[in-house]
């Protein structure tokens, strides 16, 4: 699943570097951000799995530790659900990007159901050519 994710997040870069051709330089802030927002979308989605494998963690987790952080996931939805009626959607309000480390921060806004809204930034790091949430 993990190669999966890490896949299509390859294609997704290599699409934008394509379309950008005639720009000089790819917006990093931007990749990072995109990335961030798909891999809360999965969450949405239920993927907890999926959204797991896109922190910056280690390949192998003890089972408990990832039973854990698995059913917190879970929690942290239920508690959205039950405050907010939920997150409707995700959008991307803004993005910075380190250079000098590799990371970014990722600005996102979540809209929920109950008509509100809150941003929330998404430490992110460049590993391997991939960006992974910190």
């Amino acid at each position: 699943m993990k190669s999966i994710i890490l896949t299509l997040l390859l294609a997704v870069t290599v699409l934008l570097a394509a379309c950008g051709s005639g720009k000089k330089d790819i917006d990093q802030g931007e990749l990072a951000a995109r990335a961030a927002k798909l891999y809360y979308e999965q969450l949405l989605e239920g993927k907890y799995e999926a959204f797991l494998e896109g922190e910056n963690r280690p390949d192998s987790l003890p089972d408990g530790y990832k039973g854990q952080l698995l059913l917190n996931l879970r929690q942290f939805v239920a508690q959205q659900d039950s405050l907010h009626r939920g997150i409707d959607s995700i959008s991307i309000a803004s993005s910075v990007f380190s250079a000098k480390d590799s990371t970014a921060s990722a600005f996102l806004i979540f809209h929920y159901g109950d008509r509100t809204s809150e941003q929330v930034v998404v430490p992110m790091v460049k590993k391997k050519g991939v960006w992974m949430m910190r």
